[in-house]
């Protein structure tokens, strides 16, 4: 065989390589931890609600130029909201470049106690940039249940406060739909594995 045919074979071989790894990409509809919606987004809820510095937000509107993180949750959680925020900061920072093409957003189900301030002071131990939005009980639970979170107002039983929440990570596309979720309790290498994919297919 010849230098030229060698070289030549090389780059075929190279070819081929380079063509596998393409067509072995990671298949959203074979991930268990997350639901695919992309075929059938889940409308945008026309619920409107504030950001924290009491101007009116709606859902729709997100960054038109972005895919969005949106989480239901509240600053007293014990467990699953901060570490949710944490690994969602980690996935992220793993994300490196890819990051960019995404924006954090948390709304309180516990409106009550979530004031602005504390919100904010919350937000920021994971991200600056991690936005928070709230609003009145009764229509921050009809929004989460529009994206198929089931969240309730918070209740007090036998002098415990009880604030119950989704864990799932909702997807929302530049106009608000959603286009997917992340299951609870998923990790942050699962997340960043996923937000080039994400990126890719949805912007």
């Amino acid at each position: 065989m010849t230098a030229l045919t060698t070289r030549a074979a090389l780059a075929a071989t190279a070819v081929l390589l380079a063509a596998t790894a393409c067509s072995s990409g990671t298949d959203l509809a074979d991930v268990d931890y997350y639901l695919d919606l992309s075929d059938d987004p889940m409308p945008a809820s026309d619920m409107e609600l504030s950001t924290l510095e009491g101007d009116p937000w709606r859902f729709t509107d997100v960054a038109d130029d972005r895919l969005t993180l949106l989480f239901f949750g509240y600053t007293s959680c014990p467990d699953v909201c901060p570490m949710t925020m944490a690994e969602i900061s980690l996935a992220l920072e793993n994300a490196e470049a890819d990051a960019d093409d995404f924006d954090v957003v948390m709304v309180t189900s516990d409106p009550a106690r979530d004031t602005g301030e504390q919100l904010r002071s919350w937000l920021d131990r994971f991200d600056p940039d991690f936005q928070g939005v709230r609003g009145d009980i009764d229509v921050t639970v009809e929004a989460a249940m529009d994206y198929g979170v089931p969240i309730e107002a918070p209740q007090e039983t036998d002098g415990e406060y009880l604030v119950s929440h989704g864990g799932r990570i909702i997807v929302l596309t530049p106009d608000g739909e959603a286009a997917g979720l992340f299951e609870e309790g998923v990790e942050a290498d699962d997340i960043a594995e996923l937000l080039p994919v994400l990126s890719g297919e949805l912007l």
